[in-house]
């Protein structure tokens, strides 16, 4: 068993030494005007956003801090179990520090509602657009979720998406 231990320890060891990350270089998420797609998933994929108050809650902390950092909201969604962003890093604030934030300060606002605890996974989903993307077409897929999810019939209707860019 101590053999198997240390067998175990040592592999414990090697995958912490050789652990692939799953974020890209930093100098990305600094880059202005680079869009990035991004989900952020409550933890255990609760349902934490039914609550029509504090999903107006939170897409309100949303519009509001990224107007602070000047960073551009091209799109979001606040779905019952998680949300979707399409934002670029401002010369305030970088990807990963608002999305840091915005975290931070929804666990505040949850904690209000009496919740306990986090209600973000650690991490968050990231994909980059190429400049040959159009920003607008993956806008509109980002606002289509709650069509797709069967909720409304039209992203209008749902009040929880948007954009703070684009006419959409």
């Amino acid at each position: 068993m101590i053999i198997q231990g240390r067998i175990l320890a040592t592999q414990a060891a090697y995958d912490i030494k050789y652990h692939k990350s799953i974020r890209l270089e930093a100098d990305i998420y600094r880059t202005v005007g680079l869009r990035c797609s991004i989900t952020i998933c409550t933890k255990n994929s609760k349902i934490f956003f039914s609550d029509k108050s504090l999903s107006a809650d939170f897409a309100a902390l949303l519009k509001k801090h990224s107007q602070k950092n000047d960073i551009p909201l091209y799109a979001y969604c606040v779905m019952p179990d998680h949300v979707h962003l399409l934002i670029s890093a401002s010369a305030k604030k970088d990807v990963i520090a608002f999305v840091r934030e915005i975290k931070s300060l929804s666990t505040r606002i949850a904690w209000s509602y009496s919740y306990q605890g986090g209600i973000w996974q650690t991490s968050f989903y990231d994909h980059f657009l190429r400049k040959d993307d159009d920003c607008r077409e993956v806008a509109r897929y980002i606002i289509q979720n709650p069509v797709r999810k069967g909720m409304v019939e039209n992203w209008r209707d749902y009040e929880f998406c948007g954009s703070l860019v684009h006419d959409l």
